[in-house]
């Protein structure tokens, strides 16, 4: 929306820009998240998703086209900088003592797929959205995960085991997907040879492109010394110099900044990257990124898929609990933290946009077929999510908030 100054001003019309748009979103955010909070049970990003909602095309309509567009730049900050502080809950020499740990991933990512896909098969969803729905159900969503872990100060087995499989299923998940896609896709203008080219290179360029952010980080952290201060800017910079290149190239952003974050944790022996605590920074990207995820919130989407989205949950949600259940014992893990694990992994959809957005270009048809059905789930499990997270963590004991 355009507001004309008035006759003796020699201006353009006022419009929205980044100042404009960074400052009103985070006054508003932080007063819905501020509200919400009266209740312990809902974290803080139920009210940023509730006000991005209500300025959204939901609502109100002012967070929408352009300016939505702008908001996004925002959003992929966000979420890169929470894929980073997720990745690094990635210990390879932990995972190698917990093994289970990974049979449980893999086990429940083979779970959701078959559950998932063969329950909206079942229900007469056609093949292929159908078959990405199973690929995009195994990923937990990373930044409910985060935030409310960060927003709680939660630690211990039950945080620790949550955020590594979320950030496993979410690498599996990117993989599957890719691998998926070129075999399930009906584009009729692209060669099947075009569609695999673009998968090997979306892979094998996140990976290249994650070391290469590897390789510029741990000299520069290096040379800075262990000061908080100065690698708090340089882990920023070198973020966003990622996140810029990964547009450029059309890489995976989430893709790239797992198995940066992965490696940054795995390949320092010297430890000359340290463990940030983003704090405020963090909080200031965060409300934007749900406030964008809410404004994208259209409650029609749920009416045109609501029985699917309802199968989707519940399907998905049985497959992790029985792959959770069934390595618990294995693991030397209660019932209650198995099951509170299982109720941690509601929130999803993240992930799924984001590569929707990715690959849209490329397969315009394909990705079409499934967006209202990935949207139905935004609408329910990013606004339920949230809250089944953070009880799951109270519940455990690990948030001193019980």
């Amino acid at each position: 929306m355009d507001w004309t100054l008035p006759p003796f001003a020699l201006a353009q019309p006022i419009q929205w820009n980044a100042l404009l748009l960074f400052g009103s979103l985070l006054l508003f955010g932080l007063v819905g998240g501020h509200i919400v909070t009266k209740n312990p049970w809902f974290p803080r990003i139920t009210g940023y998703l509730i006000v991005g909602f209500l300025l959204g095309v939901g609502g109100l309509d002012l967070l929408s086209g352009d300016v939505l567009k702008l908001a996004n730049i925002f959003a992929d900050m966000a979420m890169a900088l929470v894929v980073y502080q997720l990745g690094r809950y990635v210990d390879i020499g932990w995972l190698r003592r917990e093994k289970w740990l990974l049979a449980t991933v893999v086990l429940s990512a083979v779970l959701c797929f078959t559950f998932v896909s063969g329950a909206l098969i079942w229900f007469g969803t056609a093949r292929v959205p159908a078959l990405l729905g199973g690929v995009l159900a195994i990923a937990t969503a990373p930044a409910v995960v985060m935030v409310v872990v960060r927003e709680l100060q939660a630690e211990g087995q039950v945080t620790r085991r949550l955020a590594a499989m979320t950030a496993l299923n979410n690498f599996v998940a990117l993989l599957a997907a890719y691998a998926l896609l070129p075999v399930v896709a009906h584009e009729s203008a692209t060669p099947f040879s075009t569609l695999l080219a673009h998968t090997l290179y979306s892979l094998c360029g996140s990976l290249v492109l994650a070391y290469l952010t590897y390789r510029l980080m741990i000299p520069l952290a290096r040379l800075l010394g262990r000061q908080p201060s100065r690698q708090f800017v340089l882990v920023i910079a070198v973020i966003t110099l990622a996140i810029g290149a990964a547009h450029a190239l059309q890489l995976p952003i989430l893709l790239t900044m797992l198995i940066f974050a992965i490696m940054s944790k795995n390949l320092d022996h010297q430890y000359d990257l340290m463990e940030l605590e983003f704090g405020v920074a963090n909080e200031l990207f965060i409300v934007m990124l749900f406030v964008t995820i809410g404004a994208s919130i259209r409650l029609s989407d749920l009416s045109m898929v609501g029985a699917s989205v309802a199968v989707l949950i519940a399907a998905r949600f049985l497959a992790m609990a029985c792959g959770v259940f069934s390595f618990a014992h294995f693991a030397k893990m209660k019932w209650k933290q198995a099951a509170l694990i299982t109720l941690g992994t509601l929130p999803m959809t993240e992930a799924g946009l984001g590569l929707m957005q990715t690959t849209a270009y490329l397969y315009p048809n394909t990705t079409a077929e499934v967006l209202p059905l990935l949207a139905g789930c935004l609408i329910v499990l990013e606004l339920l999510g949230p809250i089944a997270t953070q009880f799951a963590l109270i519940k455990s004991g690990e948030s001193g908030r019980e």
